[in-house]
């Protein structure tokens, strides 16, 4: 077998080991057998729950975690667009709220962040399903075939339609209606 680059797995020179995170494992010899069994091991840890391979998941956000920065006559926070997920800014001016700015913006972000994560949950599954099927394949034709991961837009735009309806029946990009400011 040629010396195929296969995600998560190194040809020593006497051995193939797996490095994913600080977990690794060694198995001896380099034959086309020992890097079946490796690929086996392999995609049991990736089917466990809490594993995402680089760049094929989105990162959720937590609630309890919400920056607001103030730059002198108003405060804003970092967010992304529902559609897209292109970063944007939300900014409240303390000329149009002076008592409960900050309040209001936090009340604001929590629920985008519970938006955003029931999409990046849903999306999160999808992309697993494909990475291990892929792997699957690997398996099978004992050739690399995961391919480097990156944001699908189009699974998340078509998610979040389906999940909150088209963007006209928001006022905004970040899909909020409750909290509005």
């Amino acid at each position: 077998m040629s010396e195929d680059k296969f995600t998560h797995i190194y040809r020593l020179p006497t051995s193939i080991q797996i490095r994913i995170g600080k977990w690794q494992q060694t198995f001896r010899g380099t034959s086309d057998l020992v890097l079946h069994t490796a690929i086996e091991v392999r995609n049991k840890k990736y089917k466990e729950h809490g594993f995402f391979a680089p760049r094929w998941h989105v990162q959720l956000f937590d609630s309890n975690d919400i920056s607001i920065t103030e730059h002198g006559r108003y405060i804003q926070t970092s967010m992304r667009s529902m559609i897209d997920r292109k970063i944007m800014y939300k900014r409240l001016y303390f000329a149009t709220h002076p008592e409960d700015a900050y309040q209001k913006l936090e009340h604001f972000k929590r629920e985008w962040i519970h938006k955003h994560n029931r999409v990046a949950k849903k999306y999160n599954q999808i992309k697993k399903k494909h990475f291990l099927n892929f792997a699957r394949e690997e398996v099978e034709t004992m050739y690399p075939s995961i391919p480097a991961g990156e944001f699908d837009v189009t699974l998340w735009n078509k998610l979040v339609i389906s999940e909150f309806g088209p963007p006209k029946r928001y006022d905004n990009p970040f899909y909020v209606k409750k909290n509005r400011v």
